[in-house]
This record gives structure tokens, sequence and C-alpha cells, in this order.
């Protein structure tokens, strides 16, 4: 009989705090990818700034930081759903000292059954076992629960916090009083370890990051200790030591203080904790926003590199293909046009170069108004650079040509030279002030080949050093020939690409 009702109490209290939890639900925005590295901001700021294609002043960086209503709505969604995970914690955590203390009393409990320690006293154990039995199954239940609401990127509803720490004070109380009745003198139940399980649901709120839910738990354990005390003390005159704990209503007052008090100090630390937490989400959210207007600036993959090296790219000798871009007849496109239609020319063909550099593993290292500078294998370093490079290069021309199919942006004919060579890669200028830089005669001899495009008539030309490591050279390759290239000592063989 007793074993039906504990089943039905604890499927009647596991409703009740999931039904509580679900009724009282709000969704709220993820945002995803949260976990980047975080990026010093004197790092990105300096290096941001000094772009050599984007002036940027200290006011204006302001401009594009995220608002603080955004900051705040993050941090809303983010903490509500670090709350709900360190709630199942907190339940997580009470399964297994539950578990711990049950496996623990049955041992001892067995020594004392030996021993006739509790003749007439019989109940107790059992009280105290089926105590634990629920309390295992119960916080399962909250575990489980919570587990579903995480998956579902749901709300804990704060209602459903004070719930359960009521509800957990409440039995342990109940707990408490129904042992207390075995013995002659009842009052002296409150001195038995039970009474340290308030202290436990008091530290452990904590866990929930909020003082009012800390201080209501200090508050009802305080209260319901002290409603149990006055019931169950005796009256009487205090004649012997003992009556100090069976006769003087003082002794449990103060320990009643002393639970009201440990819940004030548990809500100050459960402040303490969110306050980092916002803290952190906070800085998070603004040094992801710059981390996505740096990207913009430079290169995401020199963004993620600067993320793993601290800010600070070291100059290192490297091998990469440079690829020069060129739009045909652009300087006239822009005198008969308007600035916004000029705007939109170029981001459309842009974005048509970023998307494809980008799946090719090559990073744009800057616009030219007409045109840009395209790297590969640096600084992400590639296996065959020049293959990459090609690849860009034909798919680049292909989009461009459909385009101009559709109709979607003004007839556009390109040019693209590619060189492959030593360079020296990292970060140039003073600690202030900073700039990821490519250097070396391969930039010069890409962009010289590039002008070539004009005298031969085609769209992309490549060097030797190119042609020799390409994995699969294209039908419509053509020999140029050797060609002086204007600054350069040596001449150079070229191949037309198309």
């Amino acid at each position: 009989m007793f074993k039906i009702k504990a089943k039905r109490w604890i499927f009647i209290s596991a409703f009740f705090y999931v039904y509580n939890t679900n009724t009282l639900i709000l969704n709220f925005n993820s945002n995803n990818n949260i976990q980047k590295k975080i990026l010093l901001w004197n790092k990105l700021s300096s290096i941001l700034l000094s772009s050599n294609h984007t002036s940027f002043k200290t006011d204006r960086m302001k401009h594009f930081l995220p608002p603080k209503n955004i900051v705040q709505t993050y941090f809303d969604s983010q903490f509500e759903l670090e709350n709900t995970r360190r709630e199942r914690q907190r339940a997580g955590v009470l399964i297994l000292i539950f578990i711990s203390i049950f496996l623990i009393y049955g041992l001892f409990a067995k020594i004392i059954y030996q021993n006739d320690y509790v003749q007439g006293h019989e109940r107790i154990p059992k009280i105290i076992f089926a105590y634990f039995s629920f309390m295992i199954l119960y916080e399962s239940a909250v575990w489980i629960s919570l587990k579903s609401l995480i998956h579902t990127m749901k709300r804990f509803p704060t209602f459903s916090k004070f719930w359960n720490a009521t509800f957990e004070v409440s039995i342990l109380t109940w707990v408490i009083y129904l042992s207390s009745i075995e013995f002659t003198h009842p009052i002296l139940m409150l001195l038995s370890p039970l009474i340290y399980l308030y202290f436990l649901f008091i530290i452990l709120s904590t866990l929930r990051l909020s003082n009012p839910v800390s201080v209501w738990t200090g508050f009802m354990a305080g209260i319901q200790y002290f409603g149990l005390s006055y019931w169950l003390i005796e009256n009487g005159d205090i004649v012997a030591e003992n009556d100090i704990y069976t006769k003087l209503l003082m002794t449990y007052a103060v320990k009643s203080v002393a639970l009201f008090f440990a819940g004030i100090a548990a809500g100050f630390v459960a402040t303490q904790i969110k306050t980092s937490v916002q803290l952190s989400i906070q800085q998070m959210e603004t040094q992801e926003h710059i981390v996505e207007m740096f990207g913009q600036q430079v290169s995401p993959q020199v963004v993620e590199v600067m993320l793993a090296e601290k800010g600070f790219l070291k100059a290192t000798h490297r091998k990469v293909s440079v690829m020069f871009l060129d739009i045909r007849d652009f300087t006239i496109y822009a005198d008969k046009h308007t600035a916004e239609e000029v705007v939109a020319y170029q981001n459309a063909f842009f974005e048509i170069v970023v998307n494809t550099v980008n799946e090719h593993n090559g990073i744009v290292n800057q616009f030219l108004g007409d045109g840009c500078m395209v790297t590969f294998g640096a600084p992400i370093e590639l296996e065959n650079p020049s293959d990459n490079a090609v690849k860009a290069g034909l798919k680049i021309i292909e989009m461009v040509t459909k385009t101009n199919k559709s109709g979607t942006m003004p007839i556009t004919n390109v040019g693209i030279g590619v060189h492959t060579g030593d360079a020296v890669v990292g970060n140039i200028g003073t600690e202030t002030r900073q700039q990821y830089n490519i250097t070396g005669t391969v930039v010069i001899q890409a962009a010289r080949i590039e002008q070539l495009n004009k005298e031969y008539d085609s769209q992309m030309l490549v060097s030797q050093e190119v042609m020799d490591e390409i994995s699969v050279i294209p039908i419509t390759t053509k020999q140029v020939g050797s060609v002086h290239l204007k600054g350069m000592e040596n001449e150079i063989f070229l191949w037309k690409l198309a």
C-alpha cells in the first residue's frame, strides 16, 4: 500500500512540475556559432582601422558596434538557455547525492538493525528510505523534462523554480515530522543529520542563478524548521542540560535564522555568477560583431588564423598563388552612371568573386574599385595553391558569362592574371596599427600578367610556374610564349586559359 501511494505521489509531483514548466515556456531566438574564440579588442580594432582599402575613424567604429538592445536581447536568450542547463545540472547533482546517501544509509541501517539500536523505532528507516527513493525518482523526472526543454531551445520559467524549491523543502519537513513521531522526545529529530539537507538545497540553489529563488529557498527552510520546532517543543522548566534541546525554543530559532541568512548568502553568490555570465555573453556578442565586421574588411580566413594566433601573424615565407582581377571598361561605365548604380554593379560582381574564391579556399586581400587581389595559400596553407587559383579563375569567368546571358548584371568582361611563387606573408606595421600583407615579386608579376590580357585579347593569363603545378590542363589552353614584364629583369612564359 505504501509503495502504491509513493508511486502516485511521484507521478503527481513530476506531472505538476513538468506542467508548470511547459505551460509557461517562451520561445527565444538561438544564436549559432557563439563558441568562437574571442579576439582581443585592441588587436582587432587596430588592424581594422589600418585596412588600406577602407578608412575608419575611432568614432565611426562605435557606429558599427551592436546596439545595446541587441546585446541585451542576445544576453536574455543565451542566459535563459544557460539557466536551464544549470537547473538540469542541479537536478543531476541531487540525483547523485540522494543515490549515494541511499546506499550509505542502507549500509548503516543494516548494522543498526543487527544490533537492535532501533528497537521500537522500526518505521524511521523505512520512512527515510521511502523519502530518498521518492526524491531520486522525482529529480530524475525533473532532469528528463529539462533535457527536453534544452533540446527544443525553450525557456525554463522562474515560477517553476519557486514551486520546485517550496516542494523540495516541504517534503523534507514532512519526512522529519513523520520520523519525529516515533521518538519519546520528538523535538530531538530536529538534531538529526536530515536537517543538513536544508543546507544542501540552499547551496545548490546558486545553480539557479537567481537571487530571489535562493533567498526564497533559505526563507522556506528557515520558516518551516522554526514552525516544526515550535510544534514539537516541550513545555516545562529547564532543570537539566538535555532540556536545552527539548524545551528551549531559542535554540531552534537561532538555527532558523541561520538557514534564512544562508539563503541570502546563496542569493548573493547566484547574483555574482549571473553578473559574470552576463558580462561574458555581452563581451562575446560585441566581439562576435567585431569579428564579422573585420572579416568583411579583410577575409574570414585571416580572422580565423588571427584568432588562433592571438591577434598577431608572424611574417613567414610561403608559397602562394596570387590572382589579380580587373573589370574591363569599368571607368567608362562609372562615368555614365550614378554612384548608386556603380556601387550596385560592384557589389553584384564582387559577390560572384568572393563566393567563388571562398569555395576554392582563397582570400580576397583587397578590393581595388574595378578589380581585386586574391591570394591562395596564405594565411591558410594549401597543398596546391596554383590548382585552386586556376579553378577559381575559370569559375569566375563562367559565372560572369552566365550573368551576362541572364541580364542580371551589366555586360561584363574580365581580365585575370595568376602567378605562383614565394612571398613574405604576415602582419606589418606598429604595435598600434597593423595590416596583414603579402609581399614579393610574385605579387608584382601577377599584376603585370593581368594587364597583358588587353594586349592578347584574353580573359585569363597564367605563368609557366602555375602550369607546372595544376592537376588538369584546361582544353582552352593556348601558348603565348615568353614575355618581358614591365619592371622585371627576366622574361616570363605565359599561357592563355580563356
